[in-house]
């Protein structure tokens, strides 16, 4: 499909198209448009901010790969569209196959998914000089449960990125891990230090503190967290499930 870009001006509109098409191309072109309806639809197109977000993101999973940021780009919007089954997308608001709103979020989510899974620990470096700040991936998150779940498999903690993180009940479940089947409480993965953080202070000081949800599991997640953190959910019956 070639592009179409349009051009208002004077009170005229103006449709800009490819050069390559051949002289009986553009005449079946002309007679469609001269006999067709017309009809203005708004779309809601990806914001300037999930744009900038998006190539920060990009960019320094790429420096802790070894890619630039248009390589990872073109890395994962490949798999990312393979996996959802839908057409290759633009991250610029202007494009005429700029993405939706909701891709785009789906799209950061996923840039952050990979990289939990695959072990980089993604900070984001914003502004220069003493303006220079830094920032977790998990802060600029937009579906914070699905960070946390890949949080899970690997053992991460959430807060900090560190491996090798304990499986913490919210709310705390005590010393009855005999009873746990996995449905009672919620999960979070947390190193020792943050895990020790959260007992001694309110689950809702420590969440607004650190941007974060608990992640309530179903039977097929605890089959699968089972095998990663094997003393735990000690009451689950799979056969209950089968």
């Amino acid at each position: 499909m070639h592009e179409i870009i349009t051009d208002i001006k004077n009170n005229v509109c103006t449709l800009k198209i490819s050069n390559n098409l051949n002289q009986k191309q553009l005449k079946k072109l002309k007679i469609f448009l001269q006999n067709c309806n017309w009809k203005i639809e708004t779309v809601q197109t990806l914001s300037l901010e999930q744009m900038k977000l998006a190539h920060i993101l990009l960019k320094e999973l790429g420096e802790l790969i070894g890619y630039t940021g248009q390589e990872m780009r073109v890395l994962l919007q490949n798999e990312f569209c393979k996996s959802r089954e839908i057409s290759y997308f633009s991250l610029s608001p202007s494009k005429i196959n700029a993405a939706s709103k909701e891709i785009a979020k789906d799209f950061i989510t996923y840039i952050i998914e990979f990289a939990v899974l695959n072990g980089y620990n993604l900070i984001l470096h914003e502004g220069y000089g003493e303006k220079r700040t830094l920032k977790s991936a998990r802060e600029v998150c937009p579906d914070i449960q699905r960070m946390v779940l890949a949080c899970l498999r690997t053992k991460t903690c959430i807060v900090c990125g560190k491996i090798n993180s304990d499986l913490h009940h919210e709310p705390p479940l005590g010393t009855e891990y005999e009873l746990d089947d996995g449905l009672q409480t919620g999960f979070l993965p947390l190193c020792r230090e943050h895990h020790n953080e959260r007992h001694n202070t309110s689950w809702e000081e420590f969440k607004n503190k650190w941007h974060l949800e608990n992640m309530w599991l179903n039977p097929n997640l605890i089959m699968e967290l089972k095998k990663v953190y094997p003393g735990h959910f000690k009451a689950f019956k799979k056969e209950n499930y089968e």
